[in-house]
């Protein structure tokens, strides 16, 4: 995954040389500073760690598809709902879901779909103030590159981390959360979408059930943050964590009942699931994408 550049926060405390009552006023001051700046570093040193677990946008999309799944473009959310984006956060789960739509499209290989929902990305950017992510040299190099599926991942990438780092920088990182929050929906919406709900790939199912422990992270990561339209995604997420929760986890050998199947993960947890509980997890995020494009 791209590595993000998290801002550190370096205090120096100023103690005032005046009589006794200004200096207990600038005491207590700095102790509350003290304290506001060492939440800030701890959140952004857990921020860090998170990061670095939940799976980017295009990651997730490559994923899927080594999993067999296939291009459809109905399962994009249509370009013309950008202009219905008004508010930032809105634009910041938007953001997210475009970049997904985008990260699919490129992986393949739809050119005009690509230039189309870059489009769309640039416009929520710029609702955000955060230009710079898609100026007209990024633009330039992205028309360049066009036919170059490798090279224009990269400038994506790019992008969408130095949009991170600008949020980050200007303290709203709450909507970097909500960038991260609505391209890792979109992402396992569109593997869940175009999976066959009657003769489901094994292959397929075992990667919406690895996604379980990048839902814990993401939550993990939404919780650092205290604001209304955080904790609305986080109840979301919770609602989706139900879900995934069905899907039982072990580090040793597991029983298996002839309608459920097993994966095995990075560090030997084996994951026991049915093909019930993954439509049932396609069925709540469908219902939570549907209101993030709404």
């Amino acid at each position: 995954m791209k590595k993000v550049i998290y801002p550190f926060v370096f205090v120096i405390a100023l103690y005032g040389c005046g009589g006794n009552a200004t200096t207990e006023d600038n005491s207590n001051e700095s102790s509350t500073n003290t304290v506001e700046d060492s939440k800030l570093a701890e959140r952004a040193s857990k921020a860090k760690k998170i990061f670095y677990t939940v799976p980017s946008p295009y990651e997730t999309a490559i994923i899927f598809e080594r999993s067999g799944v296939g291009y459809n473009i109905g399962f994009l959310n249509p370009i013309d709902n950008v202009n219905n984006y008004s508010t930032s956060a809105k634009q910041a789960l938007n953001f997210g879901v475009y970049g997904a739509d985008l990260s699919y499209a490129n992986i393949f290989d739809q050119s005009q779909q690509c230039m189309f929902y870059m489009n769309c990305a640039k416009k929520l950017a710029d609702g955000l103030g955060i230009t710079s992510a898609f100026d007209a040299e990024t633009m330039e190099r992205i028309e360049s590159n066009m036919n170059n599926r490798d090279s224009l991942m990269n400038i994506i990438n790019d992008s969408y981390w130095l949009a991170d780092s600008y949020l980050k920088e200007n303290e709203q990182d709450y909507l970097s959360a909500l960038i991260i929050s609505g391209g890792w929906i979109e992402g396992l919406y569109l593997g869940t979408a175009t999976m066959d709900k009657d003769h489901p790939s094994p292959d397929l199912m075992r990667a919406i059930a690895d996604q379980k422990y990048s839902l814990d992270n993401l939550i993990g990561l939404i919780d650092l943050y205290d604001h209304p339209e955080v904790e609305k995604m986080k109840a979301n997420l919770q609602k989706l964590k139900l879900s995934f929760d069905k899907i039982q986890s072990s580090t040793s050998a597991t029983s298996v009942s002839n309608n459920e199947d097993m994966a095995t993960i990075d560090g030997g947890t084996t994951l026991t699931y049915s093909t019930e509980k993954i439509l049932e997890i396609a069925e709540t995020v469908k219902s939570i994408r549907n209101e993030i494009i709404e």
